[in-house]
């Protein structure tokens, strides 16, 4: 989990590198799905991990982080979060106690996040 949080604080240096002054397509940068999928499993790791261990904002403020190292527009701004809700949204919909699967569940999107982060890392580190 260290590992993960060092990879999303890198990432989050490179995309304020990769932020450029001039406007970008509406689809958003090349790397948009990679973070529509990372603020997806940010807002499933919000809700199960408050739901299975004590309750605390840490994957929320690493969605934080990311919306102000992104520098994104209103309306990507709004993609990102919307992600992050309805991924929580889903989850808190079906598991309304801690359960083996939640807690399988934790551990696949934490490993999720972090393959997701090598990935941007990898690609758009340069």
């Amino acid at each position: 989990m260290i590992r993960f949080f060092g990879y999303l604080l890198f990432l989050t240096g490179i995309i304020v590198n990769n932020s450029s002054a001039k406007a970008q397509d509406i689809s958003g940068p090349p790397y948009e799905s990679q973070m529509i999928r990372l603020a997806e499993t940010l807002g499933s790791l919000h809700y199960l991990s408050n739901l299975c261990s004590d309750k605390n904002n840490l994957w929320r403020d690493q969605m934080n982080d990311l919306l102000t190292a992104e520098k994104a527009d209103a309306n990507r701004r709004k993609v990102l979060i919307s992600a992050f809700n309805n991924s929580y949204r889903t989850y808190s919909d079906n598991y309304s106690q801690c359960t083996d699967q939640a807690i399988k569940a934790i551990e696949r999107f934490k490993q999720q996040g972090e393959k997701l982060t090598e990935g941007l890392v990898a690609h758009y580190g340069n």
